[in-house]
């Protein structure tokens, strides 16, 4: 593994190896689907880590100066400026630094094999409270979509459902064309500490460049549901991504973080 010097005057390159083989391997794995292959980790993240992050959301004991505090967008609204991308999400993110989410960003990696963590879009924290929701729509870019510009096509998917929902409380992702004899939609239900994980561009129709088949959606939350949905959420890039919120973030400024969350 690479280690980096604290004493450095400037920030380690975003693409140094991360001592990620330290993790240990996961093992509760489901697949849901085949082709497209969708699969689900359980125990991705621990009760206390999902915890933790969902702590994070509104701390007030965020220094606001000191490039850690998570940058808040409220109620999403429309998603998409194309014909591929149109749909409603009714919601509150968060895009947090990725120094601040280590657990995050090295299980994630560690999950798909990589070695660094360049290539993933800024980590969000989502709630959806009473009737929210976001409506069928793709994750893969558009051929129109100016976020293609930064580290090319979203290759994978990755949802952390950081908080149960009692059964009937709704909040499922729901995949519409991937469900069983019966025509209703695969869903999958907020389990804490679990993921699920897809490939929004790795087949399909030729010359598409998306994967059509991994439509999906987030379930409205019941209206008689006494608890919220919470996930964290991730998109995997072709390359090398540059991060845009919050202001200050970059890859590089996580080395140290992910490091001694792997005890190197």
């Amino acid at each position: 593994s690479t280690t980096t010097s604290s004493s450095s005057s400037s920030p380690p390159s975003s693409s140094t190896k991360l001592p990620l083989s330290s993790l240990p391997p996961f093992e509760k794995f489901r697949v849901l689907h085949v082709d497209p292959m969708v699969l689900c980790v359980d125990d991705f993240l621990t009760s206390d880590e999902c915890d933790t992050l969902v702590a994070l959301t509104d701390n007030p004991k965020y220094d606001k100066n000191a490039n850690t505090a998570p940058m808040k967008i409220g109620q999403s609204k429309t998603v998409g400026k194309d014909m591929y991308s149109k749909s409603q999400r009714t919601s509150t993110t968060w895009f947090h630094h990725y120094r601040g989410l280590p657990q995050l960003m090295a299980k994630a990696s560690r999950l798909l094999g990589l070695d660094n963590i360049d290539r993933w879009e800024e980590p969000q924290t989502v709630r959806y409270r009473r009737s929210e929701k976001f409506t069928w729509h793709l994750d893969a870019l558009g051929p129109s979509d100016e976020l293609a510009k930064s580290g090319g096509q979203r290759v994978a998917t990755l949802i952390v459902y950081l908080a149960d929902l009692p059964e009937g409380s709704g909040g499922s992702t729901m995949f519409r064309d991937l469900g069983g004899e019966s025509g209703e939609p695969l869903k999958v239900h907020p389990k804490k500490g679990s993921a699920l994980v897809f490939f929004p561009a790795a087949g399909g129709i030729p010359n598409v460049p998306f994967d059509i088949r991994t439509l999906h959606a987030g379930e409205a939350v019941s209206d008689e549901s006494e608890d919220d949905k919470w996930i964290a959420q991730l998109w995997l890039r072709e390359t090398k991504y540059t991060p845009t919120a919050p202001p200050g973030n970059t890859h590089a400024a996580a080395t140290d973080a992910i490091s001694k969350y792997c005890n190197v």
